[in-house]
């Protein structure tokens, strides 16, 4: 269990460098952005949010692939139950985070969420893409995630032993720091650091009660895509 442990903290963090550290640079970014621009004829607005995303999610896959990762994975036994527990923890999901967010607020008035969300750099890339794709893109890269730790990840750890807590904080941890490495400011940090433990909890109790990471990924994908756009400026 340590070993896989080990791994999937040594594949996830070489999948987040590829992402990030390549494109840091804002002038190699304007360099790319025009040269694909002109190459491809795809508006320059347009490069980064396309390929950030077929990056991202490519890295992302190929981790799953790397740590062994089945499709069988979101094989998902329906049941009333199980859909009626699905509903039932996207909107607990949805309540834990309005909560979160009250508290913060109520610890800093001056807290600016929309503008901490907005200004996360892939959330901008994704505001910068037409109509429908504001929800798929989003909806996409939640769905890799969700595949990855709390199917990879998570699924792996309870396979190998690991106690269903500890399989559930493990890869929740590793989603959250995930997610802090995307952020640029501190209060960028805190809101999505405590969305990330919302969607971490909420979509790892579901996969061990559920023995599937597809409600997970049905509930973090739908989460993703409509807080990215009601949040959307203007």
């Amino acid at each position: 269990m340590m070993t896989f442990g080990a791994q999937a903290i040594a594949v996830t963090a070489i999948w987040l460098a590829a992402y990030r550290l390549p494109f840091s640079s804002t002038r190699t970014r304007q360099r790319v952005r025009l040269r694909l621009s002109s190459l491809t004829g795809v508006p320059s607005k347009y490069v980064f949010p396309i390929l950030g995303t077929l990056i991202y999610l490519v890295l992302g896959v190929s981790a799953a692939y790397v740590l062994g990762g089945p499709l069988t994975l979101l094989r998902w036994h329906v049941t009333p139950h199980g859909v009626a527990l699905t509903v039932l923890a996207a909107a607990g999901a949805s309540a834990l985070t309005a909560f979160a967010m009250s508290v913060l607020y109520a610890v800093n008035p001056r807290t600016d969420v929309p503008s901490a969300v907005t200004g996360v750099r892939w959330v901008q890339e994704i505001l910068a893409l037409p109509g429908p794709w504001r929800w798929i893109v989003p909806a996409a890269s939640a769905a890799v995630e969700e595949f990855f730790f709390r199917g990879v990840v998570l699924m792996g750890l309870l396979a190998l032993g690991a106690p269903a807590w500890a399989a559930v904080v493990i890869a929740g941890v590793l989603f959250i720091v995930g997610q802090l490495v995307l952020t640029e400011t501190r209060a960028q940090a805190v809101v999505l650091g405590l969305s990330s433990v919302t969607i971490s909890l909420i979509g790892g109790l579901l996969t061990v009660v559920e023995g599937s990471v597809l409600p997970a990924i049905l509930i973090h994908a739908s989460f993703a895509a409509y807080y990215t756009n009601v949040r959307r400026p203007g």
